[in-house]
C-alpha cells in the first residue's frame, strides 16, 4: 500500500503543479520545477523508515535528518521564489 500511496501522492502533486487553476492562482507555470525536491523528500523519508527503522516519530525524523530537512527547506525557498516571480 505504501508504494501505491507514494505513487498517487507524487502524481497528485505533479498534477496540482500543472493544473490550470494553480497556474492562474500563482500566475506561473514553473511550480513543476519543485517536483524533484518533493520526489527526493518522499523517497528519503521512505528510505529512513524502511532501511533505518526511524518511523516512530515523523517530526523527529524530519528535524534530525539533514538531507530530508534540506530538501524541505529548498522546496520552500524555491516555491516562494517561483510564486513571487523571482525565478
Amino acid at each position: 500500500m505504501i508504494s501505491i500511496i507514494t505513487a498517487v501522492t507524487l502524481l497528485s502533486y505533479m498534477l496540482y503543479c500543472i493544473s490550470p487553476q494553480t497556474i492562474i492562482k500563482f500566475q506561473t507555470e514553473h511550480l513543476i520545477y519543485t517536483f524533484p525536491l518533493v520526489l527526493y523528500g518522499i523517497f528519503r523519508y521512505l528510505y529512513l523508515i524502511h532501511k533505518k527503522h526511524q518511523g516512530e516519530s515523523p517530526g523527529r525524523v524530519l528535524t534530525s535528518d539533514r538531507p530530508l530537512l534540506l530538501s524541505v527547506v529548498l522546496w520552500g525557498i524555491c516555491s516562494v521564489l517561483i510564486i513571487y516571480g523571482l525565478i
